[in-house]
Formats: C-alpha cells, structure tokens, sequence
C-alpha cells in the first residue's frame, strides 16, 4: 500500500493528505537515528581529540571508586549489564585480553548499568571468575555521561585519556583486530 501526498475531498477537489507527510517524517526521522559510528560487533578508531570524562562510582566493596586514577594507563572501559547475554558473552575474551595486557599497563574496567543490588553485579563477577575491573553504575550516570546506545558498549582509552576506539555490541577483544588495538595504544604508552 502506497500512500499519496494529495488525495480528494468530500467535493471531489484535491488535498494535501497529511497522513502522508507524516509517514516520511518517520522515515527519514530513522534514516537519521541509524548509528554509523561502529556496527555491532566492530572495533572502530574515534575520530578527533575526545577525552574519557572521569566520573566517581562504586567497585564491588561498595567504596567510591574514580576513573581519573586510571590516568596513564590503557583502559578497556566496558559498559555492561548481568542480564545482558551478548555481554555474557565477550566477558571471557575480556579476561583473555586482561591476563595478557595486565603487566604491560592494560586496566580493563567493566562498569554495570544494574540498577539492582551489588550482590547481584558481585555474584556474576565471581560466577564468570572475573580478575579484572568491575565497578557498579547503579544509577546510569556514568552509562548517560558516555552516552551508550545500549550494552555492551566499550571504549579503549589511550594512556592520554583519549579515546581511541568503539565497539557497540558483542565484540571478540582475543581477536587479532583487538589486539593490534592494544598494542598500538601500549606502544604509544611506552614512548
């Protein structure tokens, strides 16, 4: 079915058809929502200068935690969720890359967006026997300051504090693209 931009009146005379006008509107409305940035499953460089902002929140212990400490290091930063089953998923590449990458100044940080208790966020990460990173974003502040479209949403963050690459959705960081990623931010590190 087709719809016409003009269409008749009672008396036969041709009108604007407004239905129509607003079917395009939405069209083009989503056209224009469809990110570009990273498909799901893709690392992508970041372009331009854009600086990690640092925020405050909580690790696992329950005690205030700040991302500017991380400063001059490499970070993975990870936006996550337990219900999240693509994020289920590339958590055991995360570990992979941070057993590897540790050493050398890799931090791989994964930040819940659980709005539930820290027990649930603590019981996953001991589940998953995690060794890395997890703080807890109970409220979403840090997930909005970053703007994430969805979970998982990664950021890798150069020693500079800049970020350097995006990946949106389920993304394999054992891969040979992820690690190459890495190195190169590592490189820079070490200069």
């Amino acid at each position: 079915m087709t719809m016409s931009l003009r269409r008749r009146d009672r008396n036969g005379e041709t009108v604007r058809n407004p239905r129509a006008g607003f079917g395009l509107t939405a069209l083009l409305a989503a056209l224009i929502a469809i990110p570009t940035a990273a498909a799901p499953g893709e690392l992508k460089p970041v372009k331009g200068a854009i600086i990690a902002g640092d925020f405050v929140t909580q690790d696992l212990r329950g005690k205030p935690v700040r991302f500017a400490e991380l400063r001059g290091k490499v970070v993975l930063l990870n936006f996550w969720a337990t219900w999240c089953a693509p994020c289920r998923k590339e958590m055991p590449s995360m570990e992979q890359l941070h057993r590897e990458y540790k050493e050398r100044g890799l931090v791989v940080l994964a930040v819940s967006q659980d709005q539930g208790p820290i027990r649930e966020v603590q019981a996953f990460a001991q589940e998953l026997k995690l060794s890395f990173s997890v703080w807890h974003d109970r409220d979403g502040l840090v997930g909005r300051q970053y703007s994430i479209p969805g979970v998982p949403t990664s950021y890798l963050v150069g020693a500079d504090g800049r970020i350097a690459y995006r990946a949106l959705g389920e993304y394999d960081w054992s891969g040979p693209e992820a690690r190459r990623a890495v190195e190169r931010l590592l490189a820079a590190r070490e200069r």
